[in-house]
């Protein structure tokens, strides 16, 4: 016999970083909203914040997403533990390589991000485990860093409880509409009604969202691999890039992770889990990825695994409402990176405060409306091996 639940003011499914910072920051509000949030999972977490190497760089040649990067950062700082301010490195292997940095420098100043060319010398005595000596001059972001963002999540889960949220273990089978407005969520247990419902399902989001626009979130595969474990260093690195072979890496601390996006792009269907199969081509894509590391490091591969992640075609998340289905909202195929400023903003957006309207026309979930789905979703694929486009057209 079906379960009957109670009724929330929202219920957001998906209690990953996203989903679970709403939570938090609608906890925050004065309008004492009854909040349900909702996940199949919530020890582990298995979405993509459980698999998420933790890179937060602030700099985007989007200025929107440069934005809720700062803002992102600005709130993990906050929390105990949350983020680790240990910088950011970019590596140029060649002149090109240097002129695109140069560029990135000068628009992540504009912006206010503390940001510095520096020499080959200067980027091996930042990360000598991680950085060769040879390069040709690397791009520093001093206040980048690396998020626990496992730890941020547990963090809002716990604060947006004592606020009164109510967390919920459950599966989804579907949203519930009547008459253009949503009822509530169909769990295996009943019926949860709410007001408003919120999607911040990450890769599973098209498959629980049906409405009358294109939902261009395309699920796709991606190699990363943690080393053998080492003892700590003294000095904690930055983490490392190289944009121009699309290969980052990063010291965890007691282990170090490498990953690179240079490989055909592979859309994968997830399943329970944001942990895909292992996919055999990723091999020599690690082993390419490994020639940047020094060979003293020694790492090798103890532990290599395929993160499934959200793409979209412009490569932004789907943050707002649903216009089509009153009370239904969105925020999706957002990164670790933007999770904490994403979420603010929508709590904003739901609480009707006033927000940035560039930012809430640039994640608008409608802005694809009237485009072909199937031409969409190959966008997004095509945009897997742009993660670290530059522009072309600055002049030095």
């Amino acid at each position: 016999m079906a379960v009957s639940q109670p009724t929330y003011d929202v219920a957001i499914v998906g209690a990953g970083i996203v989903g679970s910072a709403l939570a938090y920051f609608l906890s925050t509000s004065e309008d004492g909203k009854k909040v349900v949030l909702i996940d199949r999972s919530f020890d582990p977490l298995t979405g993509s914040t459980g698999y998420a190497p933790g890179f937060v760089g602030q700099y985007n040649e989007s200025n929107v997403l440069t934005q809720l990067a700062i803002d992102t950062v600005k709130e993990y700082t906050k929390i105990p533990g949350g983020i680790d301010i240990v910088g950011g490195l970019e590596i140029a292997t060649c002149q090109d390589g240097v002129r695109r940095l140069k560029a990135r420098c000068a628009r992540a100043q504009e912006a206010g991000l503390a940001a510095k060319m520096i020499s080959p010398e200067e980027a091996v005595n930042l990360a000598p485990n991680l950085v060769k000596g040879g390069n040709e001059a690397a791009l520093h972001f001093a206040g980048d860093g690396a998020a626990n963002a496992i730890g941020i999540t547990a963090f809002y889960q716990k604060e947006a409880q004592a606020n009164g949220v109510q967390l919920l273990q459950a599966d989804i089978s579907q949203i519930s509409q009547v008459d253009g407005r949503v009822q509530g969520v169909m769990i295996s247990s009943g019926f949860v009604g709410a007001k408003t419902v919120v999607l911040a399902t990450g890769i599973w989001t098209s498959a629980l969202c049906k409405p009358d626009i294109p939902i261009p979130i395309v699920p796709v595969a991606h190699p990363y691999m943690y080393s053998e474990p080492h003892e700590p260093n003294p000095q904690k690195a930055p983490w490392v890039r190289w944009p121009e072979y699309h290969v980052y890496a990063r010291d965890h601390g007691t282990f170090y992770g490498l990953g690179s996006y240079n490989h055909q792009p592979i859309a994968q269907e997830p399943r329970k889990s944001a942990h895909g199969g292992w996919i055999e081509q990723f091999d020599p894509t690690l082993d390419e990825a490994l020639k940047f590391v020094p060979e003293k490091t020694g790492l090798v591969p103890a532990k290599k695994f395929n993160g499934i992640f959200s793409m979209t075609p412009d490569n932004m998340p789907l943050v707002g409402s649903i216009p089509s289905t009153a009370g239904l909202y969105m925020a999706a195929a957002v990164w670790v990176t933007h999770a904490a400023g994403s979420a603010k903003f929508l709590a904003r957006l739901m609480n009707e405060e006033a927000v940035d309207e560039n930012i809430k026309t640039a994640l608008n979930p409608t802005r694809f409306r009237g485009q072909d789905i199937a031409q969409l979703k190959q966008e997004s694929l095509d945009g897997y091996n742009s993660i670290y486009k530059t522009h072309e057209n600055v002049e030095q």
